[in-house]
């Protein structure tokens, strides 16, 4: 069956074959002959719907005006959590192609989806908006309650489940289309192949080239199997650079071969038929033969993305406002640029007098010339082409209905499948993992939920909460807090996120307390711990993560994980297996969750 805002078409277009196949006229007078067998006209063959998206497209296409065009190649954002007369402005005003919300915009799932609401009733007699966030999973999640929160991408690497994958971006997608967003900028396909990356890492699904492929197809079916308009990133990858885009202009240095070596997760979700791709603001001379950002590029937008890999799909910019666009052309000048090279939308989320910059450029160049009128229409073709394909014409379910359905509990049950299965333990002494309830524990965590999901198992353990990144001041006394603690102790647990942490776990070890070190974030760090007895990653500092890990410790559950990435002493793949104890062994709070959870 065709989708609604396309059945409109099809009659009309049916009805104009059925009438051309016909004539009319008086009869001739003709000598009797003898009767033959009438040929019977084939029937007229329906358009497609590929045929009829087209034709809605182009048809809305021809009633915009120029600034009508304009406005559609602008992906904005704001400041606040309600519509006023600002927002209003820049929306209605602009005719926008898109907003994208961040955290700023966001206290809670309800006041997003009211959001959202009048942000759509906004365009509501015009072309309907892009509305956007990064929900990510891990650590850039943008919304966190009415939805599922993944753990996050290297921890879907660590299962190795394209089933999970895809669960994973179902869920998500019909979370985040309840709430009414309409576009994901997500998944990330960045193969993390530079341990020092300060801006990929635990985002990326590994550094092997074949897994993070198959996850990234996998999640982006789920996804726009709900629905989503999903936008894959970072085109044509950030993960084997060492600088952030945020403040300078990253360089791949590999040569021509590896870089298209690395672009293959891309290439893989495009022929499944990805609808979005974001570029990255990184120079690729290997490809190009200068430092000229893809972004801004034509050779990899068009030449290699459009020509070579055959995308036909929407290109939007990363943020225009970083360093490393802004600071070389600035944000203007940039955006005619990437919409020259062949970006379709451009994406301006922060400053009000660059949104202006930005449109007032735009303008100017499609006036002059500079910016052909062919290639306007291109990309808002492809902008109505997406709208169009994931229903963004048709009224959304109304907002009190779609607030007065709970998410489904099976989506948040992915979070925890995916926890469970990413855990790896990394190595073990043998005789201190797994815990035993009764052990006089010590906690040293910078997340809150590690600490209670250990409390919840050992109410009289002690915990130390500590900041993500303390200042040296504090660090001083933190070290001395962690002495007291590991020496109150029998066993002392260590959260680590970064660097600040492992010189916790020097502190405790020095006592001569076994030491168990949970590693959230890159595994990388965790191989460090030299004077932990026992290491586990969870690639997340997510709640579903943290209480996997908790569940880990007591032996609830096994550590099934494999290493997404390659570390200096242990391989891409190493993980061993957890000695499980007697079922009589397992804390109550495990009985009860497995219980709750079909008995996983």
């Amino acid at each position: 069956m065709f989708p609604r805002p396309l059945r409109a078409l099809l009659l009309p277009i049916v009805l104009c074959f059925g009438a051309c196949a016909t004539t009319s006229g008086p009869p001739e007078a003709a000598a009797p002959q003898a009767p033959v067998q009438a040929e019977q006209a084939p029937p007229p063959t329906p358009p497609s719907a590929d045929e009829l998206l087209r034709a809605r497209a182009e048809h809305l296409l021809a009633g915009l005006s120029l600034e009508d065009k304009v406005g559609q190649l602008m992906m904005v954002g704001f400041g606040g959590t309600t519509v006023d007369e600002s927002v209003e402005a820049l929306v209605r005003g602009r005719r926008v192609g898109g907003v994208c919300l961040f955290r700023r915009n966001i206290s809670s799932g309800e006041q997003v989806a009211r959001l959202n609401d009048g942000l759509r009733r906004l365009l509501a007699d015009g072309i309907p908006p892009f509305l956007a966030l990064d929900q990510e999973g891990g650590n850039v999640v943008r919304v966190k309650d009415d939805v599922v929160v993944l753990p996050g991408n290297m921890a879907l690497g660590a299962t190795r489940s394209a089933e999970l994958a895809y669960a994973a971006g179902l869920a998500q997608g019909e979370d985040l289309k309840r709430l009414g967003f309409n576009m994901n900028l997500a998944p990330v396909l960045d193969v993390n192949l530079n341990p020092r990356n300060p801006v990929i890492g635990i985002r990326s699904y590994g550094d092997s080239v074949p897994l993070v492929s198959e996850l990234g197809r996998a999640f982006v079916r789920g996804q726009q199997d709900a629905g989503l308009v999903t936008v894959a990133k970072h085109f044509p990858g950030h993960g084997s650079t060492d600088a952030d885009s945020h403040t300078a202009l990253p360089i791949m240095r590999e040569t021509r071969e590896e870089v298209l070596a690395q672009m293959e997760p891309f290439r893989a979700v495009i022929q499944d038929g990805l609808d979005g791709l974001m570029t990255a603001h990184v120079a690729v001379p290997g490809l190009t033969g200068d430092d000229m950002p893809a972004t801004v590029h034509p050779q990899v937008l068009d030449g290699l993305l459009r020509q070579r890999l055959g995308f036909d799909g929407l290109v939007l910019t990363d943020e225009l406002e970083m360093d490393a666009i802004a600071r070389r052309y600035g944000v203007g000048h940039a955006a005619v640029m990437a919409v020259k090279a062949g970006a379709d939308m451009v994406l301006v989320p922060w400053r009000a007098e660059k949104k202006t910059e930005v449109y007032e450029a735009l303008m100017t160049a499609a006036w002059s010339g500079e910016l052909p009128r062919a290639r306007l229409d291109d990309a808002v073709r492809r902008i109505l082409t997406s709208k169009l394909r994931r229903g963004l014409f048709e009224p959304p379910p109304l907002l009190e209905e779609r607030l007065a359905t709970p998410p489904a509990p099976e989506n948040a049950e992915v979070a925890h499948r995916i926890a469970r299965a990413a855990v790896t333990l990394l190595r073990t002494d043998g005789k201190h993992f797994p815990l035993s309830p009764g052990t006089r524990l010590g906690l040293i965590t910078p997340e809150h939920s590690l600490g209670e999901s250990i409390l919840e198992r050992v109410p009289g353990a002690q915990v130390l909460n500590v900041p993500t990144w303390p200042s040296p001041a504090r660090r001083a006394v933190l070290r001395r807090q962690a002495r007291r603690l590991a020496l109150g102790s029998d066993v002392v647990v260590v959260g680590v996120i970064n660097s600040r942490q492992l010189e916790l776990v020097t502190m405790a070890a020095a006592t001569g307390r076994p030491v168990l070190v949970v590693s959230m974030g890159l595994p990388y760090l965790a191989e460090q711990a030299d004077e932990a007895r026992a290491v586990l990653a969870i690639y997340s500092y997510q709640p579903a993560a943290t209480e996997a890990a908790a569940a880990a410790l007591f032996g609830e559950i096994g550590t099934p994980g494999r290493l997404p990435v390659g570390l200096g002493r242990l391989a891409f793949g190493h993980g061993l297996d957890a000695p499980r104890p007697g079922r009589a062994a397992r804390s109550e709070r495990g009985k009860r969750q497995d219980s709750a959870r079909g008995g996983r």
